[in-house]
């Protein structure tokens, strides 16, 4: 990274001392100084609790397959800030964004943009430049008053939803639930891919009272052959065959269907042939950039690395490594959370599952100290605890143990261990 973006990224950064500010006024006065990019090109809108980082990656990749020249916009990222932004699969180059961040900071500075404002503009921004043939957008936060909510999406798209920054969305289901049908404009076609049937009702009917043009219930969910120790599966697709999702759980099987009523209601714009839904799907990880989703990155001993930040997604984890043969293995748990998650659910879920807690923090002001955590899990019923503030050295002390290992909790928890396992085990990968 050259010194320039380097000090870019510090002053983007210091955004954050505006903190979440719901609302469109701010992302619309940014986009308006750059002549509106987001209305260049076609957009699919995704957003849930948890799967929705999923959905976009395989999504991104089976369009991408096909030949259609992709830009694929997540949040956060897990080690470099520029995973956010990615375009034909690869993160947008350090020229790229040192190029249009100065005039979208000055702008930003003076209208009390936050960092996420700044980072959704430039991304809409790069897309335009480079002549995408249609984006994937994720919801960084709700979805009615997120900053991405400016696209009129093609296919606008609800994962799952489960309790998850209440203190913006509402203390209910229900409440986070009309946060997140808030994407779904007049005439968007939805896929709503929540389960709950009372919930799933609900979604349904504000999407048609937002004008929907359609709304879809996933129904062609793969068959599994096969869950594999790798954590990858076997899947049966009837247009393709056998196929090996390289992502672990029966919830990737679920966001599989989900994408494959995407891809049905894409169909009369961006077809996407059998042959180029498996080759997406084989390449998901390197070309959806999808890190750290039950990934794998030592199998014997296993030492595996997940993003899930609530209940939700450690559940989904919990079952998924039962479901890969795991389900009599105790782990070595790296854990580290943010003050405003609820680790002590996460914990109590996680406990059980557990020989020995490694406490860690990460370098951010919203980590809850490393003491505190092993202070909660203690009262979780926890037996063997220790106490380790840097998650590169937990990491590495983990590491030396070879014994199973689970590293979780956090994206800053992954993204600060992900390049020490990486660097022991010599398997660092591409950005």
């Amino acid at each position: 990274m050259s010194a320039t973006l380097s000090t870019l990224l510090q002053r983007l950064y210091r955004l954050h001392r505006f903190g979440i500010r719901p609302g469109l006024d701010r992302i619309t006065a940014l986009l308006d100084r750059l002549g509106n990019p987001h209305h260049r090109y076609p957009s699919i809108h995704v957003t849930g609790t948890n799967g929705k980082g999923s959905v976009c990656a395989m999504t991104a990749s089976i369009l991408q397959a096909q030949g259609y020249r992709v830009g694929l916009y997540t949040s956060p990222h897990v080690c470099h800030f520029s995973e956010r932004i990615r375009i034909g699969g690869i993160p947008a180059s350090d020229e790229a964004i040192a190029e249009w961040l100065p005039p979208l900071l000055e702008t930003a500075e003076s209208l009390g943009a936050t960092f996420f404002e700044v980072t959704t503009a430039l991304a809409f921004q790069l897309f335009a430049e480079h002549g995408i043939d249609i984006a994937v957008v994720e919801v960084g936060m709700g979805g009615r008053y997120d900053a991405t909510n400016v696209i009129s999406s093609a296919v606008a798209v609800v994962t799952s939803i489960d309790y998850d920054h209440q203190q913006f969305l509402g203390s209910t289901l229900e409440e986070i639930a009309w946060q997140k049908i808030g994407i779904v404009k007049p005439d968007s076609a939805v896929v709503i891919g929540e389960r709950d049937p009372r919930l799933r009702g609900l979604l349904t009917q504000w999407a048609y009272e937002a004008q929907a043009r359609q709304v879809v219930i996933p129904q062609a969910v793969p068959k599994r052959l096969q869950a594999l120790p790798t954590l990858e599966q076997l899947v049966f697709l009837p247009e393709i065959g056998e196929l090996v999702l390289p992502l672990a759980g029966e919830h990737q099987a679920w966001n599989l269907a989900i994408v494959l009523s995407i891809r049905e209601l894409l169909a009369p714009m961006f077809p996407v042939e059998g042959a180029a839904l498996a080759e997406g799907l084989r390449h998901v990880r390197q070309w959806g950039g999808l890190r750290a989703r039950i990934e794998p990155l030592r199998l014997s001993p296993p030492l595996v690395v997940d993003v899930a930040h609530n209940p939700g997604g450690i559940s989904a984890l919990l079952q998924a490594l039962d479901l890969h043969g795991y389900s009599s293995t105790r782990w070595q748990l790296v854990f580290g959370a943010m003050a405003d998650k609820d680790y002590e659910s996460m914990l109590r879920l996680l406990a059980p599952h557990t020989s020995h807690l490694i406490a860690c923090s990460p370098a951010t002001e919203r980590a809850v100290p490393a003491e505190q955590l092993a202070t909660v899990a203690s009262r979780c019923g926890f037996s063997s605890i220790e106490v380790i503030p840097s998650v590169a050295e937990a990491a590495r002390r983990a590491w030396e143990r070879e014994c199973p290992t689970l590293i979780v909790g956090s994206f800053y928890v992954v993204g600060e261990a992900l390049p020490v396992v990486e660097r022991l085990c010599g398997c660092e990968q591409a950005a």
